[in-house]
């Protein structure tokens, strides 16, 4: 008699086949949510990118908002927009925070024995602004500040003298000193095309102090004014002209002499006789 060795067709019920294809079934199924959870992660942390880089624009143009404010003296309107920025960004983090709690209740598998562990991207730290190191106004051993000095666009080539006798060559914020001799970038007023190099002086032109300017790019030509804003009114007027449009800016002399940086206070402050201007009040400290 012959003995044939198989398979027992006895122990290969249809509940052993089933229970060997669920079990593949749920192991191919949790890698399927793990992918799934990873890739709603990575979402997740591009979208926080987006939005942390939105914010960070509406931050720049609120800096910008803020400067063009402060020029103007219109402080307080830049601080509410200030704060509608502020409050736009923790809006976006809140609904972020949201987002990925919902995110996780969705991943939760349907069978009570399969349940996939996300891990949420980290949290969204919002960055405070470093503190910059303060510009210093360069010196030497004896105290003697050291020139040319460039403060960002305005280089500094002379502090000149301090005419403390004739009342004109200061005012109560300012003073002019003979001299002063500064270089500042701007529109050209022959080519509408480019920029160029203004040098910027005060002369003594009397009774009043004369600001003159001089342009790189047409150095034949002298602006002058018995004010800085005057002479600075002609060079705007100009460049405007050649570029065909109207004369709308509103600038300031003293700051585009560099009068208003607080860098050249300090160092026109530190200058003989300026105690002796009866008008001038110290803006610097001492």
């Amino acid at each position: 008699m012959t003995v044939q060795h198989g398979v027992d067709a006895s122990i290969q019920t249809d509940d052993t086949w089933q229970d060997d294809r669920l079990r593949k079934y749920r192991r191919m199924k949790r890698k399927i949510l793990e992918f799934i959870a990873k890739h709603k992660s990575a979402q997740l942390s591009v979208d926080r990118a987006n939005r942390r880089v939105q914010a960070l624009q509406k931050e720049k143009k609120r800096l910008m908002k803020e400067a063009k404010a402060n020029n103007s003296n219109t402080n307080g309107d830049a601080m509410d927009t200030s704060q509608e920025d502020e409050d736009e960004d923790i809006e976006d983090i809140a609904e972020l925070e949201g987002e990925e709690d919902e995110e996780e209740d969705q991943l939760m598998d349907e069978d009570e024995d399969i349940v996939v562990k996300v891990e949420p991207p980290p949290k969204l730290k919002r960055t405070t602004s470093r503190t910059r190191k303060p510009v210093e106004v360069p010196r030497d051993e004896d105290g003697n500040v050291i020139l040319p000095f460039q403060i960002s666009s305005l280089k500094v080539l002379e502090l000149g003298e301090v005419v403390h006798d004739r009342p004109s060559f200061h005012s109560e914020r300012y003073v002019w000193p003979v001299g002063y001799c500064v270089e500042r970038t701007y529109m050209s007023m022959v080519d509408p095309e480019n920029q160029t190099t203004y040098t910027c002086q005060v002369q003594d032109g009397g009774e009043t102090p004369l600001f003159t300017i001089r342009a790189a790019d047409a150095p034949e030509e002298e602006m002058s004014a018995r004010t800085p804003t005057g002479a600075w009114a002609l060079v705007i007027k100009r460049a405007n002209e050649v570029r065909h449009r109207e004369s709308a800016n509103a600038i300031s002399g003293p700051e585009y002499y560099g009068f208003s940086n607080p860098l050249v206070i300090e160092m026109v402050e530190g200058l003989p006789n300026v105690d002796k201007c009866i008008n001038y009040r110290r803006r610097s400290k001492a």
